[in-house]
């Protein structure tokens, strides 16, 4: 069914004003809001999710998704009257196998006497119009957007007078609305298709069955809203209804006074799934955030040291050349402060502990040898053996009390016994002056100027 614009519309383009009602109406489902012009009805189309109401809008059902009744209770002390209503409506199992489950709502219309029984007290019972969801909705009408249910009839304007009837088209099925005191009593659909004789036999049938159970009373009104040009045979249909009749164009819906919210259950479980999935997809934003932070640091961490690198060897490479020439100047001065002073040239010195070993002035030190001369700027270091401790001690003691020597600290470990009697001995020689002769110890040199 193509949508198109009903003849009612007005305000074309302007915000609504009100509430937005998704209405069942003769052809198909149709959008009521009001607007600073007037009413405004956009529509038909073939399905209520096809209709844009926007998020609260008032979804009015048609009558075939609920059962309406008027029902009398009796008025009782410390007794609720929903209460009353329920027992009423079990025992007519309109509420199914779960009467807790089960969606309805009542509003009272009146209040009258009740003759006393026996010996009894006058009582008094009153009026409930009530309407109750059917267990199986259609898809198309359960709109997760949607902030009110109501029943169809009840959102229209009622006639004047006390009781009365209106007769709609909906959704291309007739159904008559009653009302009892400007408040909606009932909706009941028709069976006939065409305004004929079996419509107002249907329409006698119905009010001589509530004029039995004393609901509506005697109608003082009929109104037939159709909005357009009556069909064949309608003028014989009013002539044969037994009370006053006139038509009228359609009316806009109106939220009543006392609103109601038939909401189904099945959308209920529906949103609070949703809810229930928007937290988790809340909680997972959280937690991939929450990780892209993490991340996020820890790429920072390694990068930084990584980037604080790559500018150092840049910086490094930078002064690269003068650094090179630098450490060239600083070997050419040290090699040349060697020649000067002959205490500090390696051959001199690697003569000066030689001596005593290969010469005979002085005394030669039987039996020592060395296996190691190492030295650098910062130590002298010697290793040998020699054939017992006696000779390795006298080699020693000449090396501390030497005067060719004085300008070195010396320090030396117990010697080790080797397995053929030797000793093996190391001997370390601290320039004077350096950390690691100012520190000192049990056998740095007492001797040193």
């Amino acid at each position: 069914m193509k949508g198109r614009v009903a003849k009612v519309k007005k305000g074309k383009g302007k915000a609504a004003t009100g509430p937005v009602f998704i209405f069942p109406g003769p052809e198909g489902w149709e959008a009521w809001s009001t607007t600073e012009d007037g009413s405004q009805c956009v529509g038909p189309m073939d399905s209520p999710k096809k209709v844009e109401g926007g998020v609260g809008c008032v979804v009015c059902l048609p009558s075939r998704s609920f059962f309406s009744i008027p029902l009398w209770i009796p008025v009782e002390e410390g007794i609720a009257p929903r209460e009353l209503a329920k027992i009423a409506l079990e025992s007519k199992n309109l509420l199914g196998t779960n009467p807790d489950a089960a969606v309805w709502a009542m509003e009272a219309i009146r209040t009258e006497p009740v003759p006393a029984v026996g010996e009894g007290e006058p009582g008094s019972r009153q009026l409930e119009a009530v309407a109750v969801l059917t267990g199986l909705l259609e898809e198309e009408w359960l709109l997760e957007e949607a902030g009110r249910h109501e029943i169809a009839g009840r959102v229209l304007p009622a006639p004047a007078g006390g009781a009365s009837g209106v007769l709609r088209k909906e959704l291309g099925r007739w159904v008559v609305d009653f009302y009892s005191g400007g408040k909606w009593l009932h909706t009941q659909p028709l069976l006939a298709r065409e305004l004929q004789k079996g419509v107002s036999a249907e329409i006698a049938s119905l009010l001589a069955q509530m004029d039995a159970e004393g609901t509506l009373g005697p109608l003082s009104l009929f109104v037939l809203r159709d909005g357009g040009e009556l069909p064949s045979g309608g003028q014989d249909f009013l002539k044969q209804l037994p009370c006053p009749v006139r038509t009228e164009s359609r009316a806009a819906p109106r939220l009543p006074t006392a609103p109601w919210d038939l909401e189904p259950a099945v959308l209920a479980e529906r949103r609070l799934a949703k809810a229930q999935m928007g937290e988790r997809q809340k909680f997972i934003r959280m937690g991939i955030g929450l990780y892209a932070a993490l991340m996020a640091l820890a790429v920072v961490y390694v990068s930084v040291p990584l980037v604080r690198r790559h500018l150092i060897q840049r910086e490094l490479a930078g002064i690269g050349v003068e650094s090179a020439k630098i450490r060239d100047a600083a070997m050419s001065w040290r090699e040349a402060g060697a020649l000067v002073n002959p205490k500090m040239n390696a051959l001199e010195l690697l003569w000066q502990v030689s001596r005593p070993l290969i010469e005979k002035d002085p005394g030669e030190i039987d039996g020592v040898r060395l296996t190691t001369f190492d030295y650098n700027s910062k130590r002298l270091l010697l290793q040998g053996e020699g054939k017992d401790l006696e000779q390795t001690e006298k080699y020693f003691e000449w090396l501390k009390k030497e005067p060719m020597l004085a300008a070195f600290q010396w320090k030396h470990p117990q010697p080790t016994l080797l397995p053929n009697g030797n000793a093996r001995f190391q001997a370390e020689g601290l320039p004077l002056g350096s950390q690691a002769s100012e520190e000192g110890g049990t056998d740095a040199n007492p001797d040193a100027p």
